[in-house]
């Protein structure tokens, strides 16, 4: 029984890294292209930004250029936390449905 939870926590940790390494990767392409289409919008480094309150409202605002690139960089490395996560879940629940199906865990 220890084979088999080493087993489990072998593939949840490959699971961990796999899943949050490649969202990771794929979301700094997608962030990279973005920082480039922003820096053509950009006016003397600043990105014009607004939107509108609760009241009925519209305000105006600028974020700089480095400011986007950091909001980007920390979403990103929160979104593969979480997809890092499902997919070590899904990665176990599959591993121990083959052992189940194999016959190396008995069911009592």
């Amino acid at each position: 029984m220890a084979s088999v939870g080493k087993c489990l926590g072998i593939m949840a940790g490959a699971g961990l890294i796999g899943g949050a390494t490649a969202s990771y990767y794929m979301q700094s392409r997608i962030n990279k292209f973005a920082v480039n289409e922003a820096e053509k919008h950009a006016k003397n480094g600043m990105l014009p930004i607004g939107g509108m309150t609760k009241d009925g409202k519209l305000w105006d605002g600028q974020i700089s250029i480095d400011e986007f690139k950091k909001q980007l960089k920390q979403k990103s490395q929160i979104s593969a936390l979480i997809t890092g996560a499902a997919a070590a879940v899904a990665t176990t629940i599959v591993s121990g449905l083959t052992l189940l199906l194999r016959g190396k865990v008995k069911v009592k």
